[in-house]
């Protein structure tokens, strides 16, 4: 037996529909940027400006990765991908993090290099440069802000945004800093700085988006209680085999064996169905499939452990 809940979906479509555009418009903003901290960066001779241009080049590749998987994740089911595309969009924000966790390594190698070895910059151009980067990835923030709340590959495009407005600000105050108290090395410290920043919040959406691709249960749902919950039923004997995972970051799924005390009609079971399914919505489960036994599996596990079980 089979439940899907449909609340909220048209509330969805809208917002991605907003986001897929803005998307768009942040792409052209970041081009803008990547190519002016790279040039203005070789001029200066800025290890942090020449970072937060391979910062936003990872960004460019990002967003569209973004976009096409929020395209992509707008199709509907078919018989060949039965739960649909939503997962695409957490492919993107693995991909996308993934990115970003090879940038720190390579920002984090070069910085210790630039500390080793301190290099002058010129602080006008790295000033001019960082204040165009800064208002364009302002403009990108607001673009993405609003829909970055509901959706997590909008929010790791958006988190992009963020790390590199935070870059900005810090690159402009390093250089001005370094005109001021000749400070050369404060490039490589605040490279690391940013870098260690951007490794914490990429890191968080990889871990999220590598428990969903596993199918990891999610970690807000006390599957201990959850099985106590349902036992209290006055028709439950037990809840077995049981998976719970998300489909995306919105949707979990259960699917379980539950075995009755008495031997019932198909009309009595849907009544339990009924009762089931509102203990598992309070568990922010919103699609059900139950396969009702009675004497079936008395001594099974909640959780399967064989590799033949189902």
């Amino acid at each position: 037996m089979h439940n899907h809940e449909h609340h909220g979906h048209s509330h969805e479509h809208d917002i991605q529909g907003v986001s897929g555009a803005r998307l768009l418009y942040v792409v052209f903003l970041n081009l803008l940027i990547t190519v002016s901290e790279f040039v203005g960066g070789l001029i200066s001779g800025s290890l942090a400006l020449l970072s937060d241009s391979l910062h936003n080049l990872s960004d460019v590749s990002s967003i569209i990765i973004s976009y096409v998987a929020h395209k992509v994740s707008q199709r509907s089911a078919n018989e060949r991908n039965t739960f649909g595309y939503n997962r695409a969009r957490i492919m993107a924000a693995f991909i996308n993090s993934t990115m970003l966790l090879i940038i720190v390594a390579f920002l984090f190698k070069e910085a210790v290099e630039r500390l080793v070895s301190p290099q002058s910059i010129d602080v006008k151009i790295v000033i001019l440069i960082g204040t165009i980067g800064l208002v364009a990835n302002l403009l990108s923030m607001f673009f993405l802000r609003e829909h970055s709340k509901g959706d997590m590959n909008v929010k790791s495009a958006y988190l992009h945004m963020l790390s590199d407005s935070l870059s900005s600000v810090a690159v402009i105050l390093g250089a001005v800093v370094i005109y001021y108290f000749r400070i050369n090395w404060l490039d490589a410290i605040l490279t690391m700085t940013i870098a260690l920043y951007i490794a914490k919040e990429s890191l968080e959406i990889f871990l999220r988006s590598v428990d969903i691709l596993m199918q990891s249960a999610p970690k807000n749902v006390d599957i201990d209680e959850l099985v106590s919950r349902v036992k209290e039923l006055s028709d439950v004997e037990n809840i077995h085999h049981v998976h719970i995972w998300n489909l995306d970051d919105k949707t979990i799924f259960l699917e379980a064996h539950v075995n009755l005390k008495e031997d019932i009609s198909v009309s009595k079971s849907m009544v339990i169905q009924k009762d089931i399914e509102k203990v598992l919505s309070e568990f922010g489960i919103n699609h059900v499939t139950l396969q009702f036994e009675y004497n079936g599996c008395p001594n099974c596990n909640v959780i399967s452990h064989g590799i033949n079980q189902n």
